[in-house]
């Protein structure tokens, strides 16, 4: 089958999984989508693996603008052909957290310019970008991959400010970014990592 036909057959059998009381849960929380099937993660992990990465399938799902064609779309891309490009194109398409947050994990933290993508995302204004962002450098921190000298500084800065961000989403991104790295040994005998530390242990406990 041509990538047409494999996109059309996907879309074909997220409809006949189909769960309209989830659907209308995930409507009633305030999850919104032009389309939402309400197929499980699971579910959709699973059809993924009879189908092939393919870069012209994973175009045509994300277009979609139906939950399950973007989430199979992230499990689809290769993340070799996942270019800079089509990036910038996919970040500014992402409109809920629950993709945002998928895309940090399945597919945006597996490319070789991930880090640079991430601060970036992570200084900009928006809600969205600053979630993938952090959900980026997150997966990263947890796979041992630690920022240099100059990314640790301009972590730092990004960090302070978001911790104090209005949007609860935000803060709990960034929190949970600053928590992969707390643990790591390598940043032990930085004074500015320590700083860092006591202000947000601070800053956390005057929050409750």
């Amino acid at each position: 089958m041509g990538s047409h036909e494999v996109a059309k057959e996907i879309r074909s059998r997220f409809r006949s999984l189909m769960d309209g009381v989830v659907s209308e849960n995930m409507r009633n929380s305030g999850v919104q989508y032009h389309i939402n099937w309400g197929v499980s993660f699971m579910h959709i992990k699973d059809l993924a693996k009879d189908y092939k990465p393919d870069l012209h399938v994973a175009l045509e799902l994300w277009k979609d603008n139906v939950r399950e064609s973007k989430i199979i779309a992230l499990m689809l891309m290769p993340a070799e052909e996942f270019t800079p490009d089509i990036a910038g194109v996919w970040v500014d398409d992402i409109k809920s957290q629950e993709i945002a947050e998928m895309a940090a994990t399945l597919l945006f933290s597996k490319v070789s310019y991930a880090p640079e993508m991430a601060y970036k995302l992570i200084a900009q204004e928006g809600l969205l970008y600053q979630i993938l962002g952090y959900n980026i450098l997150s997966r990263l921190f947890s796979e041992g991959s630690i920022p240099d000298v100059r990314g640790l500084d301009e972590l730092m800065d990004q960090l302070c400010i978001a911790l104090n961000d209005e949007h609860p989403s935000v803060r709990h991104a960034a929190y949970n970014c600053f928590m992969k790295l707390d643990t790591c040994d390598k940043l032990a005998d930085s004074p500015y990592w320590h700083t860092l530390c006591k202000n947000i242990r601070q800053n956390d406990i005057n929050q409750n």
